[in-house]
């Protein structure tokens, strides 16, 4: 059981806002030590009244009736297709080794407008232009942050992440999902968690909380379990900064030097907890094969344990020889089928 929080030194609180080589260092160091990094919000990028205003929009349609959510049921037609809609309670398993029943939440899956929003149901439809705004403001933060990347790994070509997630290219699995955990006993045992330990299927992922409503924790390289807090820093950020994670594909990418760390959602007091996450995936078509560069060549095969989780999590061979090169949208179909038992 964890129950130390994270101290606020450890992940850092960076402020792109200035993308100087210094802060493209920062944002690495933190990438391949913890995988995790606060940015702090600028106000500019995503303001914090749609910040707030999404949450609100999140609030109203989580208390809608049942019958009205699930006739947007995930993966439905009328949600607009796969993994996009309503998740009920129960309804996926992001650790199902290690859970006897799906997770206690909610979810709505909202695809990238193409160029329109897919079906939502109401009230999300009355507020398609906010969600459309929003989204873009989050892929806009995504892209910054991965240009800083590719920056500090020296790759040749500066375009080299944010090519691969040029939305105007083609598909790519991109998702931005509302999350509501209803207030709840406390579990009788405790090992029940809100969300399974798993780490991130895309490139990156934004995370959004409100204050007072903690829960995520992440896993150590010694195996705990430490609380990651809302705000770090209260006492200087009036707002919550953003949290960002690196997930699968930049690992992949890396050939392990950036770490998809292992997360979950734990109970904690059992009080209602609304996030949302945004969660950055390249084009479909791009291939999951080793970055180009120096920093990556001198790093060698010191990542090989992590890209071993990574690939014993999609069932590929250990044969070096033979590695199989999977595209992004074959890595996300892999791990959805085993969240939520879909067929390929």
């Amino acid at each position: 059981m964890p129950k130390s929080e994270v101290d606020a030194n450890e992940i850092p609180v960076i402020d792109i806002s200035d993308p100087s080589l210094q802060v493209s260092q920062q944002v690495l160091h933190a990438a391949s030590t913890h995988g995790f990094l606060f940015i702090k919000n600028d106000g500019v990028t995503i303001p914090p009244k749609d910040i707030n205003d999404m949450f609100m929009l999140a609030k109203d349609f989580f208390d809608s009736p049942r019958e009205q959510k699930s006739e947007f049921a995930i993966h439905s037609a009328k949600a607009g297709g796969k993994n996009r809609g309503w998740v009920t309670m129960q309804g996926e398993s992001l650790d199902p080794d290690g859970q006897k029943q799906g997770d206690p939440k909610e979810a709505f899956n909202i695809a990238p407008p193409q160029p329109t929003l897919q079906p939502l149901p109401s009230p999300l439809s009355a507020s398609a232009p906010l969600i459309s705004r929003f989204q873009t403001a989050c892929h806009t933060l995504c892209t910054r942050t991965l240009t800083l990347l590719n920056t500090a790994l020296q790759i040749p070509d500066p375009a080299y992440f944010s090519a691969r997630h040029d939305q105007s290219l083609g598909p790519s699995g991109t998702i931005f999902r509302l999350l509501y955990y209803p207030q709840t006993a406390a579990p009788a045992s405790h090992d029940s968690i809100r969300a399974g330990a798993h780490s991130d299927y895309g490139s990156i992922t934004l995370l959004f909380r409100l204050p007072g409503q903690p829960g995520l924790e992440i896993r150590t390289a010694d195996g705990s379990w430490v609380s990651v807090p809302v705000n770090p820093t209260p006492s200087t950020l009036t707002e919550p900064p953003i949290l960002v994670n690196i997930g699968d594909l930049l690992s992949f990418w890396t050939n392990g030097m950036l770490k998809s760390t292992v997360h979950r959602v734990a109970f904690n007091d059992g009080e209602e907890r609304y996030s949302m996450a945004y969660f950055c995936h390249p084009l479909d078509k791009a291939r999951l094969e080793t970055v180009p560069g120096p920093v990556i060549e001198a790093f060698g095969d010191k990542g090989k344990e992590e890209l071993r989780m990574q690939r014993k999590r999609l069932g590929l061979e250990e044969d070096g020889a033979k590695r199989e090169v999977l595209t992004a949208k074959q890595h996300l179909d892999r791990r959805l089928k085993v969240t939520y038992g879909l067929e390929d």
